[in-house]
Parts: structure tokens; C-alpha cells; sequence
């Protein structure tokens, strides 16, 4: 039992001894040979303050309000808030040499504070501050301390601004540190050089091919790079170092001045005016958003212009990436082009977005995600813009081929016509009908002068007659009888026979095309009367509802079936369908004593 008692004594001793050793806080980053990059998130706490709620220095030295961080990328969104921040720092290395980087380049305010030599020392930097008043001059902020080993010292950050508040901070050692540079410099320098390249292809092909749709493009991409340079705060190192309220007010006009000319290649691009009409006029509207963030930049504070930048961001995402869809919906060949290069920038524009409202964490991914992404699209936008040119000119080419092989048509149909024109001249004006007129007159000028002096003169009326009319669409109906009474006036004469025409219920107003009914009576001449010597031909009008009816009979017998007649059936149909577009209708049979031709035209 003593022996229980003891054994349980030292036990219980034990355990106390054990929870009365020093705990190593969470709080304290140690830094150790070999490492050199320690994330600060999870490991420092943070004060957050209201506007109308501020604390000095010391007071917050002695706040006993500080809470852990949950994030390894605190990122609190748009907020007014200000933000305190401590952790402390032991160095287990033989290294002297650190840097403690906040990589977030847009912050308005920030202040360092630090103990050196039993005095705490401040240092006030940001966006709102001239360039050269930074600790180091990097386009994000770099804070160098020196810590001795086997030391510990606490650090403190006051960060304020109008925009996003977040505050990645990594410590690096001195060899780590450059070696981001390098690997940071690289990234730029490739992105940059990407974006100069497709600049200048694009501004060659420009005055090479005089298409407006590269001027939106080139426009777009260069404002679109002077906006990734604003947003990794290169733009305020490199171009306004001494004007700090231009970089205030640089991301929302340059960033709203770059939307605009991407909606502007959208619609060209695209061409959204003829496939999606509706969707055209939504980007008008949001052209016109970007165009008033533009103005608002001078006039309203930095915190209204960039919640106002980030909504229009997100809404030219969807807008664009909609209305793409629609195109290519619509059997638009170039939209699936042009949606595959948006992918990758809408993603992550989107991710970058989401990360200005603080829903999703900083972080490499979220950070430069965007240029990777833009630099991708840049380049299959290029690509796309080419396919369009290629695409245009292949269209180009069917259709000078299409031209090409209508001139041919329609040469041959000149040619077609030319030869029908040949042969109605001489189905019309047949050298037979002019010899055999010519020879009937010198028999009648020896045997009846009179009768010679008539045929003459009928002659030359009929040829006159047919002259004048021939040029002309439609004609009356008593102009075309009395064409058809003076050729049956020569036939007369000329065979010494008899040939009448006669008209049934024929209304001057009626309209029929010149030398049709000539060119049935030439026929039934020529074909129905071998071996007669007289002839009646009658002209019937009908009506029947909507439609109109020309009956032109012979009593003659003919010898050949009507449809081989030839060139002058031909010319019949040329005319009415030229007179009557797709309205007529024409059919020539044989009758009960005679031949019977008949001409409908519809209302």
C-alpha cells in the first residue's frame, strides 16, 4: 500500500512537472537554416477596427482584443475597416538577413512598426505615397529587417485602404528572396513579351489588311496589359512613381477604358448587329457602364469606382461568354474560336473577381491565374481573328467562283439568245417570205402595177410595224390583230388566196406581248394551208374568274405536231413569262376543222 501511494505520488508529480513546461505558441515563427519561406497567415493575430473606432499604437500594443487568423491569405474584401496585425518572429538560423513581404500591391496605407533598440521605429508606405518612400522599390512592398540568431523580436502591421483589403505576408531569407525575384521577373517578362508580340503581328496585320477588327483587338490587349500592370503595381513603379493619386484612380479608368474596346471586338468579332440583335443593344448598355466608370473615376472616391469596376468585371464576363454562346448556337463558325480563347480569361477573370469581394482566399492561384489566363486568351484570340480573315476569304472565293461561273451562264445565255433572236428575225422576217414578197411584186409590176404598189406597201408597213414593237414588253391587242391582217394582206397577194382574221369579244385595253399572235398565224400559214386558197383565223377572248383566255383558231390542217414549231414556240413562252412572270400558260392542239391555240393569263 506505501508503495501504491508513492507510485501515484510520482506519478501526479510527473504530469504537473509536464504541463508546467513552456508551450511553443502558434504565434511565433521560427525560422530555420534551409527553409527560407515561411507563410505568416496562420501564425499571427489580427485586430480589426471601424472606421469611427481607431486606436494609437500603444493602445493597441496593450489591446487585449487581437484574435487568431484563420486564413493562410486574410482577405476581408471591400471594406473600410482598418486592420492590425502582430506576430513575432525567432530566428533559429544563422542568418541575419530577412524580408517580410506583404504581396499585395494595391494597398492605400500601410505601417510597419518594429523594435530597434528598445524603440519601436515606423515606417508609413502604400499606393497613396510617392514610389520612393517604399523600403525597397518593388512593385508590391517589401519590409528588410535584421534579426539576430537565437533572437526573437514582435512585429506589427497597420493596413487601410479604399479597395480590397488583404494582406498575404511571407518572410523570406535573403537567397529565397532572390530567387523569387528571378522567378517573378521571368513570368512578367514572358507575359509582357507575349502581349508585345501579339501587338505588333497584329498591328502589321492591321495596315495590311485595313480590318477594323484588329484596331478593337489591339486597342483591347494593350489596355488590357496596362491594366495588369496597374493591378501587380508595376504601372506605378515603372510609368507614375511620383503621382499617387493617378495610381488611386488608374485600375478603374484603365480597367473600364479596356472593357469597353473587349465589348467593341466582341461585337465585331462576333458581329452580333446581324446574329444577335438583342444581345448587340445589352452590350451597347454595358459599353455605355464602361464609359461612365471612366468619368466616375474622377469624381467619386476609389472605394465606389473599384465595387463598381468588380460588378462590371463579372457582368462583361457573363455578358460575353452569353452572348458567344449564342453566336455559336446559331451556326456562326467563328464564335466556337472565340469561346474557347474567353474560357480561360473569363475563369479567371471570375476567380480574380471573387477574390475582390473576399469569397475566395489570395493565393498564386487567384493572383496570377488572371494573366495566365489573358495571356492564353490573347494568343487563341489571335489565332481567331485569323480563322475569321480565312474564313472570310474562303467565302470570298466561293463566291467570285459563284460570279465567275454566272458570267459563264450568263454569257451563254447571252449567246442562247442571240441565236434566238437570229432565228425570230428570220422566222419573223424569213428570207423566203422577203424573196418570194419581192418576187410576187416584179410578176405584178408587168401583169397589175396596183396590185405591186400594194404588196409594197404592206410589205414595208409589216416590216416597220414589227421593228417598232419588238423592244417592247406588251402591246395592245389591235396593234398585234392589225400586225397579223397586213401579214395575211402580203400572204394574200402573194399566193393569190384569201386569208381573213377576226376578233370575238377583244377589248382594246387587253395587253399581250408583241409578235406573239404574228408568230401563230406565220405558223398556220406556213403549216395548215398546203394546197388551199383561203383561210380565216379568229381571235377569242374569254373570261374565266381570275383568269383571261386568248383562243387563236385556223381552219387550216396541220402537217406537223405543234411542238415542233420550234423556236417560235420558244419565243411565244420567252415573252409571256417575261410579261407575265410565272402567270401564263400556253398549249397549241389540234381541233374539230382546224387548229386551235390558246394563251391564259392569270389575275
Amino acid at each position: 500500500m506505501p508503495f501504491f501511494r508513492l507510485t501515484l505520488l510520482f506519478f501526479l508529480f510527473g504530469i504537473h512537472s509536464l504541463s508546467a513546461l513552456p508551450t511553443q505558441s502558434r504565434f511565433i515563427t521560427f525560422l530555420k537554416t534551409g527553409t527560407g519561406e515561411y507563410p505568416i497567415g496562420l501564425h499571427m493575430e489580427i485586430l480589426t477596427l471601424t472606421p469611427d473606432n481607431q486606436l494609437n499604437f500603444e493602445a493597441v500594443r496593450k489591446s487585449n482584443l487581437f484574435s487568431e487568423s484563420k486564413s493562410l491569405s486574410p482577405n476581408f474584401g471591400f471594406t473600410k475597416n482598418v486592420y492590425w496585425v502582430r506576430f513575432e518572429l525567432q530566428n533559429e538560423s544563422n542568418e541575419r538577413d530577412w524580408y517580410i513581404h506583404v504581396s499585395y500591391p494595391l494597398l492605400d496605407k500601410i505601417e510597419f512598426y518594429e523594435m530597434k533598440e528598445k524603440t519601436w521605429k515606423q515606417v508609413v508606405t502604400g499606393d497613396s505615397y510617392v514610389f520612393s518612400e517604399r523600403p525597397l522599390e518593388e512593385k508590391s512592398f517589401i519590409f528588410p529587417v535584421k534579426l539576430q540568431p537565437k533572437k526573437n523580436n514582435t512585429y506589427y502591421f497597420r493596413f487601410e485602404s479604399e479597395g480590397t483589403v488583404q494582406f498575404p505576408i511571407t518572410v523570406y531569407s535573403h537567397v529565397r528572396f532572390l530567387k523569387l525575384k528571378e522567378k517573378e521577373n521571368l513570368s512578367l517578362g514572358i507575359y509582357y513579351g507575349i502581349l508585345f508580340v501579339l501587338v505588333i503581328y497584329n498591328l502589321i496585320l492591321l495596315f495590311m489588311l485595313r480590318d477594323f477588327g484588329y484596331l478593337y483587338y489591339l486597342l483591347y490587349i494593350s489596355l488590357y496589359g496596362l491594366s495588369q500592370s496597374v493591378l501587380n503595381g508595376l504601372a506605378f513603379q515603372i510609368f507614375w512613381p511620383n503621382s499617387p493619386h493617378w495610381a488611386n484612380i488608374s485600375l478603374p479608368f484603365v480597367g473600364g477604358f479596356s472593357l469597353f474596346w473587349g465589348l467593341q471586338f466582341t461585337r465585331s468579332f462576333l458581329n452580333t448587329k446581324k446574329n444577335t440583335p438583342t444581345w448587340d443593344k445589352i452590350i451597347y448598355v454595358l459599353m455605355g457602364l464602361m464609359l461612365f466608370l471612366m468619368l466616375s473615376s474622377f469624381l467619386f472616391s476609389y472605394y465606389v469606382n473599384i465595387y463598381l469596376l468588380a460588378s462590371l468585371v463579372i457582368s462583361f464576363a457573363i455578358s460575353v461568354f452569353l452572348v458567344a454562346v449564342v453566336c455559336w448556337d446559331k451556326g456562326y463558325k467563328p464564335a466556337r474560336y472565340f469561346l474557347i480563347a474567353w474560357v480561360a480569361l473569363l475563369f479567371g477573370v471570375g476567380i480574380y473577381s471573387l477574390k475582390g469581394f473576399g469569397i475566395l482566399p489570395a493565393n498564386i492561384f487567384t493572383e496570377y491565374g488572371l494573366q495566365a489566363g489573358s495571356a492564353i486568351e490573347m494568343c487563341l484570340l489571335s489565332l481567331g481573328l485569323a480563322y475569321k480573315i480565312k474564313l472570310a476569304n474562303s467565302e470570298k472565293n466561293k463566291a467570285e467562283r459563284r460570279m465567275v461561273s454566272y458570267k459563264v451562264k450568263l454569257q451563254d445565255a447571252k449567246l442562247i439568245s442571240s441565236r434566238l433572236e437570229v432565228e425570230l428575225l428570220k422566222n419573223n422576217i424569213h428570207p423566203h417570205f422577203l424573196l418570194n414578197s419581192i418576187n410576187a411584186t416584179i410578176i405584178w409590176l408587168d401583169e397589175d402595177p396596183e396590185t405591186a404598189k400594194q404588196l409594197l406597201t404592206a410589205l414595208s408597213d409589216e416590216l416597220r410595224a414589227i421593228l417598232k414593237l419588238t423592244n417592247k414588253k406588251t402591246i395592245s391587242v389591235s396593234e398585234e390583230v392589225n400586225i397579223c391582217k397586213r401579214y395575211l394582206e402580203i400572204m394574200s397577194l402573194r399566193k393569190e388566196s384569201k386569208f381573213e382574221f377576226k376578233t370575238e369579244g377583244v377589248s382594246p385595253k387587253d395587253m399581250i406581248p408583241p409578235i406573239v399572235l404574228l408568230t401563230l398565224v406565220e405558223n398556220g400559214v406556213t403549216h395548215g394551208y398546203q394546197g388551199k386558197n383561203s383561210g380565216v383565223f379568229t381571235l377569242k377572248k374569254k373570261k374565266e374568274k381570275n383568269k383571261t383566255k386568248y383562243i387563236l383558231f385556223n381552219d387550216g390542217l396541220p402537217t406537223t405536231k405543234s411542238d415542233s414549231l420550234g423556236t417560235g414556240i420558244k419565243y411565244i413562252k420567252s415573252r409571256l413569262q417575261e410579261a407575265f412572270p410565272n402567270k401564263w400558260d400556253f398549249h397549241s392542239k389540234v381541233v374539230t376543222g382546224g387548229w386551235e391555240n390558246t394563251i391564259t393569263l392569270t389575275e
